[in-house]
């Protein structure tokens, strides 16, 4: 009896909720559907079983005081209503009653049962992830209505804890079919936030259509040529879940472009990278140095704005089969510079599946040395934001073997609990993503979410975190040479964030790619090689893989006298220090 009593004091500390199958109902699939979600989100649920007759539910009602009652009944409609009369003639006799009563059926039963006019909401079976999340959300915050769903990043990611919220890529040829396509992704409440897919002239020339090459209209993603097209995209979310938009920088008038985006779409956060989308990688009209320059100034813009910023840059160096090393610094060294920038909410996205051949314990171990080294830097003035995606280049041209990538792949991602998971639609290999194609690639990830937020799967493995470490212990002693390569007075004072010395670690190949070779901005000497299912750096000679500790070291010759001079005096002094330390 105290046992009883003990646990009876422990469900008053969390709101109740008590479900049960009426009548002969023995099907409760969807009821332990809806507990697990509702058990992720903070509440004790009791499940009193099927088939369970009116004077027993009434009995733990009084026993229990759930905050919630749910019913369940999925026979036929003519059997529901004598059920249903049964149970509110002693309900209501009731002198506590339960503050809402949910109520689920197949269509017909439902049909019924709101003819007794007593149930807060019904489900029929398939309800997505979020209708149950947002009525669950609607009791905690004591209103409904989707209006106040929260509408920036920070809150939204907060409200759907401890789920992922689910963003895509969208934008098409055509801006109509654009503006539609948001609209039908936003009723099918499928995903939180999406990502607009603007053309290269959009991204390069909003602000100079006299540089606009016509031809080149809608290539890349949706033509965005007014202010108006974009608050014309920002009406067309406003249903459904409303899902937030957010946007890419641009390839040159960053902060022009973000003060539009901020005004118009109210851009969830920022996309912005460090090295890319230049004259290096062709996809910009800005030299390496500007655009790094230009770079860091919208990044403190957005800092300023408190508008969250992703650094996206790690991962192109895996486009270009860069080793991991190569891809596990650069992130670290995005989270010194959004630290150092003043950014508040630093958005990591992890792009698995690159290279496509990196196996899925190589490349969770990579995934893993990025987010504990950007978590050494979190306190409480600096959040990291996870988010996953899986690699373009990983989906194969066959749809349905798509499908089954995009699974697996979402379920190695998963992890490393992301607060975001970008959704790669499954058809990209093939063709553009359409809205159905979307909202198929979200529902295949939503199940996957749901199998293993309801498990205990566990992903370590020694092979896993040895690897993590090396990468790690690379990343940190390359990122350790960026002081070294300051060789004034201007430099020296804050060199992770002088555009004059990141320059420099793409010049003299500490960041380097294959694909890169012939680049009148980088080496492109490195080499790399798939080695079980990872991606080093690889010494042709002797026809092995070597670290990028070792790699850079042989490059040393060929930087400049001050430089070196100055990496030997940073080696003496800490030489002399490790002596001291030892005595």
């Amino acid at each position: 009896m105290k046992a009883e009593s003990n646990s009876l004091r422990t469900l008053k500390k969390k709101k109740v909720i008590l479900t049960a199958n009426i009548g002969q109902c023995v099907h409760v699939a969807g009821t332990f559907n809806f507990m697990n979600i509702a058990t992720n989100l903070g509440y004790k649920c009791i499940f009193l079983g099927p088939a369970v007759p009116i004077s027993e539910i009434i009995k733990n009602i009084k026993k229990y005081n759930p905050h919630i009652l749910g019913l369940s009944y999925r026979l036929t409609p003519k059997t529901v209503k004598p059920l249903l009369e049964r149970f509110l003639a002693k309900y209501n006799q009731l002198d506590k009653k339960p503050k809402r009563i949910f109520f689920s059926g197949t269509p017909a039963v439902v049909q019924e049962a709101k003819k007794c006019d007593i149930f807060d909401a019904y489900f029929v079976g398939g309800e997505s992830r979020f209708k149950i999340i947002s009525i669950l959300r609607e009791d905690d915050r004591g209103h409904s209505g989707r209006s106040k769903i929260p509408m920036d990043l920070i809150s939204r990611i907060e409200w759907k804890k401890p789920y992922p919220i689910i963003r895509a890529h969208f934008g098409l040829d055509s801006f109509e079919k654009t503006r539609k396509g948001i609209e039908q992704i936003a009723e099918a409440e499928v995903l939180d936030v999406i990502s607009i897919a603007p053309d290269q002239n959009s991204q390069e020339n909003y602000f100079h259509p006299e540089d606009q090459n016509k031809d080149l209209a809608g290539a890349g993603g949706v033509p965005l040529r007014s202010r108006k097209d974009f608050i014309d995209l920002h009406k067309a979310r406003l249903r459904g879940n409303y899902p937030l938009l957010r946007i890419y920088a641009g390839t040159r008038d960053f902060i022009d472009l973000a003060k539009l985006y901020k005004d118009t779409i109210q851009n969830a956060w920022a996309a912005i990278p460090i090295f890319w989308f230049n004259q290096m990688d062709g996809r910009g009209p800005l030299s390496l140095k500007d655009s790094i320059k230009q770079h860091l100034e919208a990044m403190q813009w957005h800092a300023e704005q408190k508008i969250p910023v992703e650094i996206n840059d790690s991962h192109h160096w895996s486009l270009r089969n860069a080793s991991d090393s190569i891809a596990v610094a650069d992130m670290y060294l995005s989270g010194i510079i959004a630290k150092k920038l003043g950014i508040e909410h630093f958005v990591a996205q992890y792009m698995f599946n690159t290279p496509p051949s990196s196996s899925f314990e190589m490349d969770l171990a990579k995934m893993l040395a990025k987010n504990e080294l950007l978590h050494s830097l979190a306190d409480n003035s600096f959040h990291i934001i996870k988010q996953v995606r899986t690699g373009l280049a990983s989906f194969p041209l066959n749809l349905n073997k798509a499908k089954g990538q995009l699974a697996a792949a979402t379920l190695i991602q998963l992890a490393i609990k992301p607060d975001i998971v970008h959704v790669v639609s499954f058809s990209e290999a093939k063709h553009a993503a359409q809205p159905e194609d979307i909202i198929e690639s979200c529902e295949i990830v939503e199940q996957v979410i749901n199998r293993i937020y309801s498990s205990n799967l566990s992903l370590n493995s020694e092979v896993i975190a040895k690897r993590k470490e090396k990468l790690k212990e690379e990343a940190k002693w390359i990122i350790n040479l960026i002081p070294n390569l300051a060789t004034n007075y201007e430099e020296r004072k804050n060199p992770y964030v002088n555009h004059k010395v990141l320059t420099k670690m793409v010049k003299y190949g500490i960041f380097d790619a294959p694909h890169l070779k012939n680049n009148p901005y980088a080496p492109g000497k490195i080499q790399t090689k798939m080695v079980n299912g990872a991606c080093y750096s690889w010494e042709e000679l002797r026809q092995k893989p070597i670290s990028d500790i070792e790699r850079i070291k042989t490059i040393m010759n060929s930087f400049p006298e001050e430089i070196l001079k100055q990496m030997e005096k940073d080696l003496e002094i800490s030489n002399r220090t490790a002596e001291v330390s030892n005595l």
